[in-house]
């Protein structure tokens, strides 16, 4: 009896679990300096950094909207009063089940929007943490059969969206935002790295990319692109204590 009630148990366990849709998750980043808050649906959420992760997410079509303060004003006037605030941008999105959603929109209002499916380990290929920290290329358990670049068409766009920035100071702050959700073929590392024109930009790019490219055998092409011996040898023994 009591062997048949545990079949039981577990029969029920393994039928609920597979009920449980696989969630998923929705990445945004606004360029530029406005403070935005953020509508999902309708659930809220701000970010200090105009770029937020939203996990968890049940798949389906979701509403976004995005607002601006406008200027001199002070964060959180949410409520029924949109006085303060300018919708910047709305869209309605479908998420798939186990996809992470990133839509990166720009100072113009156009928004560049890329998927990816969760790897077969059950983990994203996202980083889960902030991207711009220093440490969010150090080692982790990731194989690199699943380190797949971004597609082309994904790419130009990517590559669109940084040329459009006028100043190289937020197009580095762009760049390492999307590096570090994405993984890129190291002639695409060059590409985006030739979008610089100062030296040390150049090289902050070359290093934060290194953890996301996946074919890094091939990464001395980079090395094309750097104007300094100096940068080159920093790069190689940054490359070469890589963890």
């Amino acid at each position: 009896m009591k062997t048949t009630f545990t079949l039981l148990i577990a029969l029920f366990l393994s039928l609920v679990s597979f009920a449980i849709p696989l969630q998923s998750k929705l990445g945004i980043t606004v360029v530029g300096n406005k403070n935005i808050e953020i509508m999902v649906g309708n659930s809220k959420y701000q970010s200090e950094d105009n770029s937020t992760v939203i996990s968890n997410l049940q798949p389906g079509h979701h509403t976004i909207k995005i607002y601006s303060l406008k200027k001199n004003q002070r964060r959180n006037v949410w409520g029924n009063n949109r006085n303060n605030t300018q919708l910047i941008y709305q869209s309605t999105v479908y998420i798939r089940a186990g996809y992470f959603v990133d839509i990166i929109i720009n100072r113009f209002g156009k928004a560049l929007v890329d998927e990816r499916a969760f790897q077969e380990n059950g983990r994203n290929d996202y980083w889960e943490d902030d991207p711009s920290s220093d440490n969010h290329n150090r080692s982790d358990d990731r194989n690199d059969y699943n380190r797949k670049p971004v597609n082309e068409s994904s790419f130009v766009s990517i590559v669109q969206t940084l040329r459009r920035e006028y100043s190289e100071t937020s197009r580095l702050v762009l760049a390492k935002q999307i590096i570090g959700r994405n993984y890129f073929a190291t002639e695409q590392v060059k590409q985006m790295i030739q979008l610089f024109a100062f030296e040390s930009n150049k090289l902050e790019i070359a290093k934060y990319a290194y953890g996301n490219t996946s074919d890094q055998r091939n990464y001395f092409v980079v090395y094309d692109v750097l104007s300094y011996s100096s940068s080159k040898e920093e790069l190689a023994e940054y490359i070469r204590t890589y963890r």
